[in-house]
């Protein structure tokens, strides 16, 4: 706040005056207060009602005998001097001030005498600026090239000063005042704005290949300094990485995807990253898109709007926004995407510089971005070209439903999943991992993959395959060149059971899994863990075994992605009858926005095989067993005349028939039968001996040995596993001529 001014005014030796300000010219009848030369004079009254004055020493002693030379040298530095300068009395009150002052602090008249600096000056920081003010006069420490900064009344531009004040003695040496010299940088103060944001933009923008960092970069790099508030859209076409649109193309229907935007806190921008926009009656930023060029839109006068379509405008004019430019990022012919720069409230409009400095920033950004374009298709083959060595997930009727979700690109994590279909209706869930860093990753994930389906396929129990596995790694290991460079890797087997429901699974490397029940409880598998595959660690696997209620999901999580799951939140998003892909679909978007959140997981959602769809009996070792078999097999069958056909029914008598007189000839009692019906027909028969049978070709004289041979003959595949208390024989007959 203003003081109340008082009278003022200085005068030479000789009566003159030399200035005065308006509260002392409206005291001695002249209003104006352009009284300088006049005469004046003092007199002595004894009280009164007369008002006090104060009589101080003139700055300049006019009985010097330089004092003409140096008054005339005042007045040329105060009239014709391009450097503004301010004499301040010790209450920082304006003495003298030239005419470059005048204009610098926006006044032509000599009202400016008699006001206080802050008064006479519109100062951006003035409690700042006064506080230096008094500093200055207390200590007397010059002040050199300080940077101060004036925000006019009418706020259209900023004014940047070099200043420099000292402080003014009398010839006893008290202080009478400051002098101050000011110094218009405000060119150079914005050209040096303009540079630092390019240079803040080369530094920044460039550094990751990720299209979305790459345009939050941007965004970074251009907001508070340049912009108050930023758009960074592409067109869909290159946010996913494909080839932009050439033209000719309708940008008023172009579709847009802003990937970045910047806002000060509080004021809504109207606009979110991720929606999908079209610019429609948008003239400006249409023009902006065609001509390649950025374009300047200021509101006038009158209060035209910045945007043509209302909404925008709405929310523009709520920002206070005042200035605008767009401009668009292409490269080589191509448009990738379209950048807005909005300036709002005190902040200066846009001029022509600052297009030239968007201009350099955008061409900038725009090979920035292009780069990440290519990169984002790269990626984008390469996972789809891994994809294609990816087994498809098998639907619900292996017992499971599962999805697998990335929150990284496979090639670049080094990930796998593999969903492998076993005898009796089970099947194997695998997630895989091999570090990233390691330069043979592709090779030696294709030789795990490889590796473990033979395992599988020896019907192992999940510790013991994950061990075998690890030596596996091991030989691997010391045949990559390197001198036999250590490698690991991380991975999950999980063993699935649709007709017990039960689960089998181990760890090695990766958190335990989760089981998320049908009722949303969760439970954490921690007895699976295990070391890494490869690893110097002795520690043997652990298995855990569960029984799942159907409904039940159960995530192999990765290591980065298990840190990042919280069983809660987990069970709120897997609860209900979703699918797998679901549920793999709302994790990704409930992670992925997290910049931070890596790693991949594989769920399945499990679901027992109904008693309608198994049998089981036990048969005596006899060869009347045999027959015994083979009337109930047909029998059960018959009662699932929509999944077993006649000549399907025939093949099964025989495959039933061949099996258990194997059982009755080489078996140990207790003899089991056991059939399967799913998408095949497995049929399966126990014994309590641990030896396995093996394939034999029988020559034309042998009577026997003929019986596995039919089998083989009859069935897409059929082999043996340990079971609780010796071994079971099974055989997957195809049905329905497959």
């Amino acid at each position: 706040m203003a003081q109340e001014e008082e009278p003022l005014f200085t005068i030479d030796g000789a009566g003159h005056v030399l200035s005065w300000s308006l509260a002392a010219g409206r005291l001695l009848g002249d209003g104006d207060g352009d009284a300088a030369g006049s005469g004046i004079a003092l007199r002595a009254t004894a009280g009164g009602d007369a008002s006090p004055w104060e009589i101080r020493p003139a700055l300049v002693d006019p009985r010097a005998p330089r004092s003409a030379l140096e008054r005339a040298l005042l007045d040329a530095l105060l009239s014709e001097s391009q450097l503004g300068l301010v004499v301040l009395d010790r209450r920082l009150r304006v003495v003298r001030i030239s005419a470059a002052a005048r204009e610098m602090a926006g006044a032509s008249s000599p009202a400016l005498v008699g006001l206080r600096l802050d008064e006479a000056f519109p100062l951006q920081d003035p409690r700042r600026e006064l506080a230096a003010a008094h500093r200055l006069l207390r200590t007397g420490e010059p002040v050199l090239s300080r940077l101060v900064t004036t925000l006019p009344a009418d706020r259209v531009r900023r004014g940047h000063f070099s200043v420099s004040a000292f402080r003014l003695h009398g010839e006893n040496g008290e202080v009478l005042g400051l002098a101050m010299t000011l110094l218009d940088v405000t060119r150079r103060e914005r050209d040096r704005a303009r540079e630092l944001t390019i240079a803040r933009v080369h530094e920044r923008v460039g550094r990751s290949l990720r299209l979305v960092a790459t345009c939050e970069a941007l965004a970074d790099a251009l907001c508070h300094d340049f912009a108050d508030l930023v758009v960074v859209a592409l067109t869909e076409e290159a946010a996913g990485g494909d080839f932009a649109p050439a033209e000719p193309f309708d940008a008023a229907r172009l579709p847009l995807r802003p990937l970045a935007v910047r806002a000060p806190a509080g004021v809504p921008p109207g606009i979110r990253a991720g929606d999908r926009v079209t610019l429609g009656d948008e003239p400006v930023l249409v023009r902006a898109l065609h001509s390649r060029r950025p374009v300047l839109v200021r509101r006038d006068a009158s209060g035209g709007g910045l945007s043509a379509d209302p909404v925008r405008e709405r929310a523009l004019r709520a920002a206070g926004a005042h200035s605008m430019i767009v401009a668009s990022l292409a490269v080589r012919g191509r448009l990738l995407g379209m950048l807005v720069l909005v300036r709002r409230g005190d902040a200066d409009p846009y001029s022509h510089a600052d297009v030239r400095t968007t201009e350099t920033a955008a061409l900038h950004a725009t090979l920035c971005l292009d780069n990440a374009r290519r990169a984002a298709h790269d990626r984008a083959l390469a996972s789809t070209v891994q994809r294609r060595f990816l087994d498809k997930v098998p639907n619900a009727q292996l017992g499971v439903d599962a999805a697998f979700v990335a929150l990284s690109p496979l090639p670049q994590s080094g990930s796998w999943f593999d969903v492998l279909p076993l005898s009796g209706a089970r099947c194997a869930l695998v997630l895989g991992e091999i570090p990233r860093d390691s330069t043979d990753a592709l090779v030696l994930k294709g030789q795990l993959r490889t590796a473990l389906r033979a395992l599988a396929d020896l019907e192992l129990q999940p510790d013991e395959l994950l061990a075998r596995l690890s030596d596996t790694v091991t030989h691997l290991a010391e045949e990559l060149p390197g001198g036999g460079a250590p490698r690991t890797a991380r991975c999950t087997y999980a063993l699935y059971d649709p007709v017990a429901r039960t689960v089998r699974v181990a760890c090695a490397g990766h958190p335990p899994p989760l089981v998320i029940g049908p009722d949303t409880t969760v439970t954490h598998l921690d007895e699976a863990s295990g070391p890494a595959l490869g690893a110097d660690d002795p520690a043997p696997f652990a298995m855990a075994t569960r029984e799942l209620a159907d409904g039940s999901t159960l995530v192999l999580p990765s290591g980065d992605l298990g840190a990042s799951l919280h069983p809660e939140s987990l069970a709120g998003l897997l609860a209900g009858d979703a699918t797998a892909q679901d549920l793999a679909d709302s994790l990704f978007t409930r992670l992925a926005p997290h910049s931070d959140s890596t790693g991949t997981a594989l769920l399945a959602r499990t679901y027992g095989l109904g008693g309608d769809r198994t049998a089981c009996w036990e048969l005596p070792a006899r060869e009347e067993s045999a027959a015994e078999a083979r009337r109930l097999a047909r029998g059960w069958l018959a009662a699932h005349p929509d999944a077993i056909g006649a000549d399907d029914l025939d093949s099964a008598d025989l495959l039933v028939s061949e099996l258990v007189t194997n059982a009755v000839r080489y078996g140990t009692p207790p003899l089991t039968l056991r059939l399967i019906l799913n998408r095949s027909l497995t049929v399966e028969v126990g014994d309590s001996c641990a030896t396995s049978p093996s394939l034999r070709h029988a020559r034309v004289t042998d009577e026997g040995g003929r019986g596995l041979f039919i089998v083989s003959q009859l069935t897409d595949k059929w082999g043996t596993r340990r079971v609780r208390g010796g071994k079971a024989i099974w055989a997957e007959q195809p049905l329905g001529g497959g």
